[in-house]
């Protein structure tokens, strides 16, 4: 399949003055004196996208995304490098982007459309399009700086897609829109797509991305770091995700410890939280989320078999102590939770320096969201011994759109009714009271 779109070397740099005279004095001496710093936003960006194709591209803030697709559409000139597209290109970069905020709605629809190529009478056959699919109502005949965020976003996605074009780029901008609207926009992508249109999707909804897209690419301080299949790309990306906040919760740590062999198994992950109580009489010092693969886990598909597993110190003798864990989804809601207690599994009197390793194995028929796990060791009448809130954290994503917190992976079976004779003769009476009273009158 053909190309619809390269980018070849593209390096973007920034110089970084720490004082508004300093650009001043760097232009009076002809640059001889250097006062400025410089900033990669891109560094030897290469590769390219086939026609037909949905392309996602992620990364955290500040990998050099919006620049990419700034560069991508023609609105910023990169430092090296070069870039090359067949056909139409419509963009919904970041928000406000290609309006005029002194413009009516419909004036920056001819404005976006002239730009594109289109005549006005073209662009007159795409209105009722684009007003019907953005339900501005009047509001598309005022000023376009009296729009809410999500106004502006209706807006420009409507001009966007409804001008068919041969590659549609989309950065995060959908985020802005509420629920309903999202859902359109998703929808109108898949129509694009079955019209073997190039769709460039960029977005923090790993969902969407694993829904959507055929490949991901993955930026991180300005490179490209991985290029593949999106589960794949998207565990690296989750994997740089834990390693930020892993070393900001050990930089923000201000007590060290000495090695523990409980918590010496270089399988775990190190142990962080966002809450912690109990009265130390047991302590968690490790805790995982694996696949059947034994392979750590922070993206997973609904349904897919999971396994849990904690380890735990005493610190003191204690009897018949429990270990359990619980998920809650982003919203706080909980949406599964069990313990040995339930499971039927007892330990009997435990001595200080022991340790307990608990697996819970279980199959992860959750709704698509964000998940934490949080983890307790505890006496039978509900005594903390240690608790730790949000000790892991992982997304649930599914090829199949479905609500709520659960997945029930529900099946369906349907079949037609025929009218029942009842019914038939019911409505040949209506009809011919009907025929009579119109002849009578």
């Amino acid at each position: 399949m053909s190309p619809a779109l390269r980018v070849e070397d593209v390096s973007k740099v920034y110089r970084i003055y720490d004082r508004p005279n300093d650009r001043l004095k760097e232009m009076l001496t002809r640059g001889r004196w250097k006062r400025h710093r410089e900033f990669w936003a891109l560094r030897d960006i290469s590769f390219e996208i086939e026609a037909g194709t949905t392309t996602g591209i992620i990364g955290s803030n500040g990998s050099g995304k919006s620049t990419l697709l700034q560069i991508m559409t023609g609105t910023l000139e990169p430092t090296g490098g070069n870039v090359w597209h067949e056909g139409r290109i419509a963009a919904l970069l970041e928000l406000g982007a290609g309006f005029n905020s002194e413009f009516t709605g419909i004036e920056n629809v001819f404005m976006n459309a002239a730009l594109m190529g289109f005549s006005r009478s073209e662009t007159e056959g795409l209105l009722p399009e684009i007003e019907r699919f953005a339900e501005l109502g009047p509001f598309i005949h005022q000023t376009v700086k009296t729009y809410s965020s999500g106004m502006y976003v209706r807006l420009a996605f409507a001009i966007a897609a409804s001008v068919e074009p041969d590659i549609l780029i989309v950065d995060e901008a959908l985020a802005v829109g509420d629920a309903v609207f999202q859902h359109r926009c998703l929808r109108r992508i898949k129509e694009l797509q079955e019209n073997g249109r190039t769709v460039v999707f960029v977005s923090h909804d790993m969902g969407a991305v694993r829904a959507l897209c055929s490949r991901a690419i993955l930026l991180n301080a300005g490179r490209v770091v991985a290029d593949g299949k999106p589960p794949d790309v998207l565990n690296r990306y989750q994997k740089i995700v834990m390693e930020r906040e892993e070393a900001y919760d050990a930089e923000a740590s201000t007590s060290a410890s000495s090695p523990d062999p409980l918590s010496s198994d270089e399988s775990l992950a190190p142990l962080s939280y966002t809450f912690r109580h109990g009265d130390g009489s047991a302590e968690i010092v490790g805790a995982e989320l694996t696949d059947a693969s034994h392979c750590r886990v922070e993206i997973s598909e609904t349904g897919e078999p999971l396994t849990v597993r904690v380890i735990a110190r005493f610190n003191r003798d204690v009897d018949e102590p429990v270990v359990g864990f619980l998920i809650r989804n982003r919203h706080g809601i909980h949406a599964y939770g069990t313990n040995t207690k339930e499971l039927q599994i007892e330990f009997g009197s435990v001595k200080r320096g022991e340790g307990l390793e608990v697996s819970f194995a279980f199959c992860c028929w959750l709704g698509v969201d964000q998940y934490s796990i949080s983890f307790a060791i505890h006496s039978r009448d509900g005594q903390a011994y240690d608790w730790l809130d949000g000790a892991l954290f992982f997304n649930v994503t599914s090829m199949t759109r479905t609500e709520g917190v659960a997945n029930l992976d529900a099946t369906a079976i349907a079949r037609r009714r025929p009218a029942s004779p009842l019914a038939a003769e019911k409505e040949e009476i209506a009809l011919n009271v009907r025929r009579e009273g119109v002849a009578h009158g």
